[in-house]
């Protein structure tokens, strides 16, 4: 039974109207038509009064659940499998670079191509850390 219905059903049982059950709770008349309707929850204080008048034990809703963050531990690790993959994907042009048999313009793409992705590892470290320092004065 919803808080709704045992309010309606207290105050027939009692031969109550909603203004004696307001004047019981120190509330007012529509309050307890809001409640009876569902579209309101009394205060704490005044749901204890209420719990105690109907001898039942209605709790406050909680609030709907949020997702927690996720973790410091999972955002490093994330960073690191962004750091991780580009490193890996090296090997391939520093092959190319060190190798004498490949063309000279092989060479070149593959010397841009590790610098390119040399400088997008260090902005993702270097935003990474400003973000982290940022957000933990924040938090301070």
């Amino acid at each position: 039974m919803s808080l709704a219905q045992a309010i309606v059903a207290y105050r027939q049982t009692h031969q109550l109207t909603q203004a004696d059950l307001a004047s019981q709770l120190f509330v007012t008349r529509q309050a307890v038509s809001a409640w009876e309707q569902g579209k309101a929850w009394p205060d704490a204080e005044t749901l204890t009064k209420l719990n105690d008048l109907m001898t039942t034990d209605f709790a406050k809703p909680l609030p709907p659940e949020t997702k927690p963050a996720p973790s410091d531990g999972m955002t490093v690790l994330l960073i690191l499998i962004a750091v991780v993959i580009p490193v890996l994907g090296w090997v391939g042009p520093l092959i190319i670079l060190f190798n004498p048999n490949f063309p000279r313009w092989s060479k070149i793409t593959a010397g841009v191509v590790l610098t390119i992705s040399f400088l997008v590892i260090a902005g993702v470290i270097l935003l990474s850390l400003a973000a982290f320092y940022s957000f933990d004065q924040i938090k301070n």
